[in-house]
């Protein structure tokens, strides 16, 4: 697997981060990570707890990841005599993966006011691992095409090592701009709503990644991501 293909999966991990099913509820996710902590005026406290549980939820997040990813490889591995099929079907699930993110994603519920009650709730590092996985499967209206996209990549790779790695740089894309937002959430909830305008400008960004990638694999020209 080449350089370009680690761009693409970092790259549209990065974007997931900035879906509306992420950024917005950023809060909220945030309060189940922190608990209690959250209404505590110590700082320290606060980021110390928020921290290790972001950590955790990140983990969680990419182990589901990267099981997913050896199971696309595994499901190609035994449709493999369908290989030419598979490629052209999964070539039109992602373009129009790609047609309905850049057309087809309300963003309503964006401006909606979502609180969370934090009392008598204390999370751990295994219940934050726990919601890393759990949390991902509600994100999938949202961010699903992006992953579905990266997955179908996974699944034409050699071996299930190259698969794993490419759900790992996928998520990792992802986990570092959920990690950078915990350590500076003060500022950073503060200030998300000025990212909310370019959220159109990033779905498209999304989009036409998903688009490309459908047209390579059409053409049957994936290899090209190997230079």
């Amino acid at each position: 697997m080449g350089e370009v293909s680690y761009i693409v999966a970092f790259t549209s991990g990065l974007l997931a981060f900035f879906t509306p099913c992420v950024l917005p509820l950023l809060p909220v996710y945030f309060g189940y990570l922190a608990g209690e902590a959250m209404t505590s005026l110590e700082k320290q406290k606060v980021h110390k707890r928020l921290l290790l549980n972001a950590f955790a939820f990140v983990l969680g997040l990419t182990s589901l990841n990267i099981m997913l990813g050896f199971g696309a490889k595994a499901a190609s591995d035994l449709l493999i005599r369908y290989s030419d099929g598979l490629r052209i079907f999964g070539g039109i699930l992602m373009i129009l993966f790609g047609i309905y993110f850049i057309f087809g994603l309300s963003m309503n519920f964006m401006e909606r006011e979502h609180r969370v009650q934090y009392k008598n709730y204390t999370p751990s590092f295994i219940k934050s691992f726990l919601l890393g996985i759990t949390f991902s499967f509600g994100w999938t209206p949202c961010n699903g095409p992006i992953i579905a996209t990266i997955l179908m990549m996974a699944s034409f790779q050699q071996n299930y090592v190259g698969a794993g790695t490419l759900m790992l740089v996928y998520s990792f894309g992802f986990g570092i701009m959920f990690l950078l937002s915990a350590l500076l959430v003060g500022v950073f909830v503060d200030k998300v709503k000025v990212i909310y305008k370019y959220f159109k400008q990033i779905k498209i960004g999304a989009g036409v990644i998903m688009i490309l990638m459908g047209i390579l694999l059409l053409m049957d020209k994936m290899y090209w991501l190997s230079v």
